[in-house]
């Protein structure tokens, strides 16, 4: 198996070193094709890559997967949606993922990832635990393992009125981007929500209980500005039905609530869905279980215990 990850970067030079190693240094039974969209930098980002590609050219780096091919594109584009559909349009792997310049893969993520979908056929899209780092690369706030459903997905739920999809830690097969035809390079903050929502045109997205990335928090990035991208968001998915207002006030209030008030709520907008997990152990033990929300999680917390 193949992962086509790709990185778009401009005057990334601060971290892309850190993002470059991180996925360079995976282990496991398949190849990466790591593909880098630089737009135009000055501030030795090109350097950088091409040190890596020099080392992997001339193999002072020793392969912990079946084999690396670095790819560095540069040209101008108009922003980091665009970057990221011109990397994907030269991918030829069997699974694709982007990561920016500033966040990284843990060690063992593409190795958890690809032992789901190899175990799993009907698995199209997924996603990990991403946790959250400083800019000294040190951990300050572990992931939560999060559920999702295919049809809150395609009605825009998650990222406006529940937790956002975390890109960094979601993986899909080539067919889906290429059926869901890539990012609509108009939004410049929103891509990733308008790309879930494509997505889940075709298939629900599977949680894995693995930690597979870290997502840092840099001043100034464009996932900083939340007004501008929840703007984007309405654009994207601008109705609210009722059941969307629902599910806001009770996520809002869900802990102010009274247990049997709860139950009522519970019955009416839990039930009907269905979620799957993905469980792997430290021994690489694999473990799927479907079912209603509190089911799944009432799982993921006794499967903690142990």
């Amino acid at each position: 198996m193949k992962l086509s990850i790709v990185t778009p970067s401009h005057n990334s030079a601060r971290f892309i070193r850190e993002t470059i190693k991180s996925v360079l240094s995976q282990q496991g039974n398949f190849y990466i094709e790591y593909i880098i969209v630089d737009n135009l930098s000055a501030d030795g980002t090109k350097e950088i890559i091409e040190e890596f590609q020099s080392l992997l050219k001339n193999q002072h780096s020793s392969f912990g997967c079946l084999g690396i091919e670095l790819i560095y594109l540069s040209g101008k584009d108009s922003g980091m949606y665009e970057a990221i559909n011109k990397g994907f349009e030269q991918a030829s792997g069997d699974i694709y993922a982007w990561i920016n310049s500033d966040d990284i893969y843990l060690p063992g993520a593409f190795s958890a990832i690809v032992k789901v979908f190899d175990s799993y056929e009907d698995v199209h899209w997924l996603k990990g635990v991403t946790s959250y780092m400083t800019n000294e690369t040190s951990i300050w706030k572990a992931g939560k393992c999060l559920l999702y459903t295919q049809d809150w997905i395609n009605s825009g739920v998650y990222g406006r009125e529940h937790y956002f999809i975390q890109q960094d830690s979601v993986f899909w097969r080539a067919w889906l981007w290429k059926k869901s035809g890539g990012i609509d390079i108009n939004y410049k903050l929103a891509g990733d929500y308008f790309l879930w929502i494509k997505f889940s045109e075709f298939a629900p997205l599977i949680t894995v209980k693995a930690w597979v990335s870290c997502f840092r928090s840099v001043k100034g990035q464009l996932s900083s500005d939340i007004s501008g991208y929840m703007n984007e968001v309405e654009k994207i998915s601008p109705s609210k039905s009722n059941a969307n207002i629902l599910l806001k006030l009770f996520f809002r209030f869900e802990q102010k609530l009274p247990n049997f008030v709860k139950k009522v709520i519970f019955k009416v907008i839990f039930d009907k869905h269905k979620f799957s997990l993905v469980l792997i152990s430290s021994t690489g033990d694999i473990q799927r279980f479907m079912g209603k929300y509190y089911d799944v999680m009432s799982f993921v917390k006794s499967y903690d215990r142990k």
